[in-house]
């Protein structure tokens, strides 16, 4: 089993990914309680349905409402507290469908975020995910569910080498397609998830050229239509021109890009900074705009001044705003505009900053995450075992952990780099918190019951806790 401590491979690409994060995070200061006004569009709209629509039966419902309510988490979560709330996920839809849930939505769920899903074989996957799709579809749940429901059966049913299966892809892409463009007409979906599932759909299409512009044509029109919002078309269309940018160039290194991919790559990114700065011009509080420019920055060239220009826009209207802190931290790599040194004085000074909440102070760990990737293969183990390192990553997580003090979401990821650190006296005492908040520990986040045994095995001569009930999801 893949580790789930692994974060990440560092490459190319991943300045496209960055690009994208910047824009599914933070939304506008304008609101500054944005991301909890996301988790209450999310679980009113998912419950509501359910509510309304949904198959219910009181065998099965508590199950499948804690199902729903953790996915909405997922939805606004960072990628350590997504893998901890996938996991509750799985485990409430897997258990509705036991007792005999048939609710398409659930259904998905569990096809998405199930552990015995993911164990079936690929043949079986790929149909539980296209049944999920198909029964979402031809349900009354709202057209964004049935999205994201059509682009992951699409992803899973392409088979690069299989024409056979090209129409019915090319089906559930047109499917996801017409979602999306539904779903864009509700003025009460918040912005963030409007670039988020955006992104989805550009980065489904990124390997079809014509099938990606066709998209974002389509897409155009309902956007620039009667009571549209302008700040929603232009950040789309900037997310379009940034994933059309990196389709011009190619992926491969420098030497190998010809100077008509350049051109390409040059042209694309000035579209996307364009509507940006028009955006900018028509909506000046709206903190999504300067985040987003930080990596256009990145893709262009820009000067470390002109990045933290929009950089210090972005903060000032959102001081939580975590995508930001990532954007520069990208600008910041070695392979960039920076180095080392400077990506570690600017994690610690997110993690100081007490003018910056939200998750920016875990800009700190991200940092360390992203220098460990840099190095050979063989000396990440030890990169991990240095002590400063470790001093970091307490600092960051213990920061945090004054926002938000309750949450225990945070202490899987924490008890993890306390594990690759080689500090067991801190990996046990976060276990202690979690089995006192919730009563038991989510095995399947540390690799299942064994690795999670193993762990505990390890940790034994330093244990500061005793054996407790390891086998429920955490709650």
């Amino acid at each position: 089993m893949r580790s789930r401590f692994v974060l990440g491979k560092l490459e190319v690409g991943l300045f496209v990914l960055c690009a994208m994060c910047c824009l599914l995070g933070s939304c506008s200061a304008k609101k500054p309680a944005t991301r909890e006004d996301r988790l209450k569009w999310n679980l009113t709209t998912l419950t509501n349905d359910y509510e309304s629509a949904g198959h219910k039966n009181p065998k099965w419902d508590p199950d499948a409402r804690e199902a729903l309510t953790e996915f909405a988490r997922v939805k606004i979560a960072s990628d350590d507290e997504a893998l901890v709330l996938s996991d509750l996920v799985g485990s409430a839809a897997e258990s509705a469908v036991a007792a005999g849930c048939d609710d398409p939505m659930v259904e998905y769920l569990r096809a998405r975020y199930g552990s015995a899903a993911k164990e079936k074989s690929y043949g079986e996957r790929k149909e539980l995910y296209r049944s999920a799709a198909s029964n979402l579809e031809n349900s009354a749940y709202s057209p964004l569910r049935k999205f994201y429901a059509n682009v992951d059966a699409a992803e899973i049913l392409y088979v690069p080498r299989d024409q056979n299966i090209w129409p019915l892809v090319r089906q559930v892409r047109g499917a996801a397609i017409g979602n999306l463009n539904q779903a864009f007409q509700d003025k009460t979906l918040p912005e963030a998830e409007a670039y988020q599932a955006a992104d989805a759909l550009f980065q489904m299409l990124a390997h079809n050229p014509h099938e990606l512009t066709n998209a974002y044509d389509t897409l155009a029109l309902t956007l620039s239509g009667p009571g549209a919002r302008p700040a929603v078309a232009a950040l789309v269309k900037a997310e379009f021109y940034l994933q059309y940018a990196w389709i011009g160039r190619g992926h491969g290194t420098a030497d190998q890009v010809t100077d008509e991919q350049w051109q390409a790559f040059r042209d694309r990114l000035a579209q996307a900074e364009k509507a940006l700065n028009q955006a900018w011009a028509n909506d000046p509080d709206d903190a999504q705009i300067p985040t987003v420019m930080i990596s256009i920055c990145t893709g262009q060239q820009k000067t470390r001044p002109e990045m933290e220009k929009w950089f210090q826009r972005a903060m000032q209207l959102d001081p939580n705003n975590y995508q930001a802190c990532r954007a520069k931290l990208h600008y910041l790599l070695p392979q960039w505009y920076g180095s080392p040194e400077d990506m570690l004085a600017f994690g610690r000074q997110c993690a100081a900053n007490t003018n910056w909440g939200g998750e920016v102070p875990l800009v700190l760990v991200d940092a360390h995450s992203d220098l460990s990737r840099t190095l050979p293969a063989e000396s990440r183990a030890e990169y991990w075992k240095q002590p400063e390192v470790w001093t970091d990553i307490k600092t960051a997580y213990e920061r945090f952990a004054q926002t938000e003090p309750d949450a225990t979401r945070f202490r899987y990821p924490y008890a993890a780099y306390a594990v690759r650190c080689g500090q067991l006296d801190d990996f046990n005492e976060q276990i202690k918190i979690i089995r006192q908040n919730d009563g038991s520990v989510n095995e399947s986040y540390f690799g299942g019951k064994e690795a999670f045994q193993n762990l505990l095995d390890e940790a034994n001569p330093h244990a500061t806790i005793e054996p407790g009930p390891t086998n429920a999801p955490a709650r």
